[in-house]
């Protein structure tokens, strides 16, 4: 007799909430580093074409390279990894298999990934966070030891891989002259191209192009930041196997160490990368700029582990409870305001909006990451004074389960399951 129960969402008095709290906090983190995507060309990432001349574009700039740049896609990579596992066992304990039921999830998921990345936004990561989710699905029975040793060595082929690249640029330095000039040139061209596009372009052309620069993204990312991503996808397991979460006072440990080290390493570190990439020559064939990439690589996720202590510790007291509590429920509902970023960013941005692409330095685009996230907040919280879920939450639920969800809070209560 099959004794499984039906597969349900969680219900909110089994959710985590610190961890709904660090998806909030994410939000803005990954919202000021995507400003700058939203803004300016994606090739001006690469080549260090300035949003602005101004002094404050330039400490803004600054700043988010130092603070937010290569932390929150790793914070975003930890919790989806993180929540997947803990999905994966509540199907287990109900007496269900979690193979199939995540798989149609991550399905969904993808579907929702390429319609932002093609519809609205060239940026987008939930393609490749399903994509690997799938990868990750393949690990569920590795006991927790084997899970950090798999992360480690994930972790290490992309720097050793950037440093040899970091070598090899230095033993050949100066021998392409000639090559540099015709990627400077193609670069150049790239950028005029994008700022005609985006700015004064027709939908169809805005289509093309940002089609073409998501398969480039999707690229770099699979290249160059994959095998890290799916290394702090298994780290998340880790942590949800370990059930450091559900049981934090026997954790505390962890997390002060965390934090001495994340931010007593991750911010020094950090600030050394920001600044040879905004002080510094910014030169893309000396072995200093090859250095950035491994850098980040290294650093990046040691100061978000320093992110997330900070969070964790400061969660554990009442006062601050409360005043997370915004943050939370913009949490709870990350997928909608992570999409509405992008619908909002790219009406004021393209042509068909307000056509401002290319005109906003980098410190109003700073102020203009805080403005929205600072909306969302209490948007957030007056949806789900209402609603069960985010309407996109809501969606990719009722897609995954094949039926319509119960999305009023007057709604009868589903059982306490995944």
């Amino acid at each position: 007799m099959n004794t499984s129960q039906p597969i349900q969402p969680t219900t909110a008095s089994e959710r985590i909430d610190v961890l709904d709290i660090l998806r909030g906090f994410a939000l803005l983190g990954i919202l000021a580093v995507n400003m700058a995507i939203f803004s300016f060309p994606l090739i001006s990432q690469f080549i260090g074409t300035p949003r602005g001349d101004g002094a404050l574009d330039r400490v803004a700039e600054f700043l988010v390279t130092w603070l937010a740049t290569s932390k929150f896609y790793p914070l975003f990579a930890f919790l989806f990894g993180l929540g997947m596992t803990l999905q994966m066992e509540r199907i287990q304990a109900a007496g269900g298999g979690p193979a199939r039921f995540i798989v149609r999830r991550l399905l969904v998921l993808m579907i929702f990934g390429l319609i932002h990345a093609l519809l609205i936004w060239n940026g987008d990561v939930l393609f490749i966070y399903a994509i690997t989710g799938l990868v990750l699905v393949l690990f569920r029975n590795v006991p927790p030891r084997n899970l950090l040793i798999w992360a480690g060595v994930l972790i290490a082929i992309p720097v050793v891989f950037n440093l040899g690249s970091v070598v090899l640029g230095a033993l050949s330095a100066g021998a392409s002259a000639e090559g540099m000039r015709v990627f400077d040139d193609l670069t150049q061209d790239l950028e005029r191209r994008a700022l005609e596009t985006y700015a004064r372009g027709t939908w169809g052309q805005i289509f093309v192009w940002r089609a073409i620069e998501w398969l480039i993204t999707l690229a770099l990312f699979l290249f160059n930041s994959w095998l890290q991503i799916l290394a702090l996808f298994l780290i998340g397991m880790y942590f949800a196997k370990r059930q450091i979460f559900q049981h934090l006072d026997e954790h505390l440990p962890l997390f002060r160490r965390g934090l001495r080290i994340g931010l007593g390493v991750g911010l020094p570190a950090n600030f050394v990368v920001a600044w040879i990439a905004h002080v510094g020559e910014r030169d893309l064939a000396s072995p200093l700029f090859g250095l950035w990439a491994v850098l980040l690589l290294v650093f990046g996720p040691v100061l978000t582990f320093g992110y997330i202590s900070a969070f964790v510790l400061l969660a554990r007291q009442a006062a601050w409870h409360k005043r997370f509590a915004p943050l939370a429920a913009a949490g709870r509902m990350a997928l909608s305001n992570y999409i509405m970023q992008s619908v909002v960013c790219t009406l004021i941005f393209y042509s068909y909006g307000l056509g401002l692409f290319g005109q906003v330095g980098a410190f109003a685009g700073l102020l203009l990451s805080v403005a929205i996230w600072l909306i969302q907040l209490p948007v957030s919280v007056a949806w789900l004074s209402r609603f069960r879920f985010g309407p996109l939450e809501w969606l990719w639920r009722t897609l995954t389960y094949g039926k319509a969800q119960p999305i009023l809070k007057s709604s009868a209560p589903s059982p306490a399951l995944p």
